[in-house]
């Protein structure tokens, strides 16, 4: 057992362990503090084994996503295969293929315990993507990528053709180092712009066509109301009830989405609000663009804040029926938003820094910054300045996640450049955020305010 009162000369280091004793009887064990030697072992013996951990999680992560970009080539392998076989069949009845590929499927589908469909979908997406999307598919193989990043980039290429798919694959797939798929899936559908044969106008027609609502059942009684619709529409919609959720009467015991799921359930059930709190709640939609799309020079460039597209028509349709806009001027390169044209400083300077960041800017946040908040890189009641330079969009989580921790024993911060922030994680690894390109013009489009449910 360690004889504590043998030191008599605190703070001082134990056995050079990297634990000391200090003078309030306590053992420190860098920011932690234990009663006793024992404990401040067993803290490091923990720790070690906590990075161990860690670090046995992501080597398995990275080798089973090796492994499931294998079994897609395999897939795709048995695809070509079950063709091959057809194409070699003397009495070609016009069912070889069907044949084949029933074969295949079913027997597969047998031994794996799953629906014929299931794997034949499974089939035929590996086929398609090891055919189209071969610049991905290695990637993923050699580990550079994972699953999610493959769905990224598949569903951006959907809207394009066969023949451009190469051009696009090998521009969008640089994207990918340093993103999330969430952060990936606006950039890559961006960049598919470039590349589509048919209009973005077209697109959102032929899309807007497959509106639908239908319900999921779920579990002990519950299920989800599903509702497809222009991403215009259901932006607008889920702002609304947000903005409702902050003049709920007082006293309301409901969480944001319980209180939101009952309101929508309530306007759509007997047309009214329960407790008619939402008669003078206006939705906001922010839309951004280019101002040469105003001058017809450029299409198919308005999107909302997560990078969903809006089509043209709507787009101009909002630039003309609102009464301000707001102008932002970007970086020449990087095309980041530095500044802009403001009225009102305190609402002007929120709404720049939600449009200059876009999305919470903590690492691999996807969260859009319009329901974020927006916090003092260096603290205000710590000197930190009110200004573009120390201001950036946080999502609640990961700003509490910030300041609960602090910067001892937690993630630190710093701003390089206005809206550009370093994390430094609790074992010293650095990471870099910083925002999209943006357009220059943002159009807040604002419900009238007689609007009524």
């Amino acid at each position: 057992m360690f004889d504590s009162t043998r030191l008599d000369v605190p703070p001082s280091e134990v056995l050079s362990t990297g634990i000391f004793f200090d003078e309030r009887g306590h053992f420190d064990v860098g920011p932690v503090g234990v009663a006793s030697y024992e404990d401040a072992q067993l803290y490091l013996l923990k720790t070690a084994q906590q990075q161990s951990t860690s670090r046995l999680i992501l080597e398995t992560d990275a080798a089973i996503e090796r492994l499931l970009a294998n079994r897609e080539l395999l897939r795709a392998q048995a695809a070509d295969l079950a063709a091959d076989c057809a194409k070699l069949h003397v009495r070609d009845d016009g069912q070889a293929f069907e044949n084949e590929w029933q074969h295949l499927t079913s027997v597969l589908a047998v031994d794996a315990h799953r629906a014929e469909s299931t794997v034949s979908n499974q089939l035929g997406t590996a086929q398609q993507r090891c055919t189209e999307l071969p610049l991905t598919m290695q990637a993923w193989q050699d580990g550079r990528i994972h699953q999610g990043h493959v769905i990224a980039i598949e569903r951006a290429a959907s809207t394009i053709t066969e023949e451009s798919r190469g051009e696009f694959e090998a521009e969008a797939l640089p994207k990918a180092d340093g993103r999330t798929p969430q952060q990936l899936a606006p950039v890559a559908r961006r960049i598919a712009r470039k590349y589509e044969s048919v209009s973005m106008q077209k697109n959102h027609a032929d899309a807007f066509k497959e509106r639908a609502v239908w319900v999921t059942p779920a579990e002990h009684g519950m299920a989800t109301l599903n509702i497809t619709t222009s991403a215009v529409l259901a932006d607008a919609v889920v702002d609304r009830l947000r903005r409702a959720y902050k003049n709920r009467p007082e006293g309301d015991p409901r969480g944001l989405h319980q209180f939101m799921s009952d309101t929508a359930l309530a306007v759509l059930l007997t047309g009214t609000c329960d407790s008619g709190w939402l008669d003078n709640i206006r939705a906001e939609v922010v839309v951004t663009m280019p101002a040469t799309m105003l001058t017809a020079e450029e299409t198919g460039r308005a999107e909302l804040p997560a990078g969903q597209l809006v089509d043209d028509d709507t787009a101009l349709l909002l630039a003309g029926s609102v009464n301000s806009w707001t102008r932002l001027f970007t970086h020449p390169v990087t095309g980041v938003a530095i500044t802009a044209d403001t009225y009102a400083p305190t609402t002007a300077l929120r709404r720049f820094i939600v449009h200059r960041d876009r999305t919470c800017r903590f690492p691999g946040c996807a969260r859009i910054a319009k329901h974020a908040d927006v916090d003092h890189t260096n603290d205000w009641q710590h000197g930190g300045k009110t200004t573009p330079d120390n201001l950036a969009c946080l999502c609640r989580h990961h700003h509490t996640l910030k300041h609960r921790l602090g910067a001892d024993d937690g993630w630190r911060v710093r701003q390089l450049d206005p809206g550009v922030l370093e994390w430094v994680d609790p074992h010293g690894r650095i990471r870099r955020t910083e925002p999209e390109p943006a357009p220059t013009a943002v159009i807040i489009r604002e419900h009238p305010e007689q609007a009524r449910w």
